[in-house]
């Protein structure tokens, strides 16, 4: 009974939280500037998004110098605003291909959320197959 009692002494004896309401800290809102809206023709577009593939799995694992580059994420909102700008276009001139490269888009996003650089490499490698059949057409 008596270590109860001390028990419920100490606890409810913890100092009080005092709030001072004439402190403010104002928070900024995060601001993010888009990628802009690419514009051209598919057989402009596409080899742009290859290349910019090509260089993904840069940013997401080391280099040669056992050091990563910043801006996987600036890479991926290229790719895809590169994607968004070809898709109506190609789904209208080959659905295949689309599809086809619309996939490799959607490897890309995941070797970047998941950190795998060999599946950006993959993403590259295919989808530049893909293109070039596309554009050799």
């Amino acid at each position: 009974m008596i270590c109860l009692t001390v028990s419920i002494a100490l606890f409810s004896s913890c100092g009080a939280t005092t709030f001072d309401s004439t402190i403010t800290t104002p928070m900024a809102p995060e601001q993010t500037v888009p990628a802009p809206t690419p514009t051209g023709t598919l057989n402009d577009l596409m080899p742009q998004l290859v290349t910019v593939m090509t260089t993904l799995s840069s940013y997401i694992g080391p280099n040669k110098s056992g050091k990563t580059q910043s801006g996987k994420t600036e890479q991926l909102d290229l790719i895809n605003a590169l994607w968004s700008a070809i898709e109506t276009d190609l789904i209208i001139a080959d659905p295949n291909t689309a599809e086809s490269l619309g996939r490799m888009v959607d490897l890309s996003t995941l070797a970047v959320t998941a950190n795998r650089p060999a599946d950006a490499d993959k993403a590259a490698k295919f989808a530049g197959q893909v293109v070039a059949y596309f554009l050799n057409k």
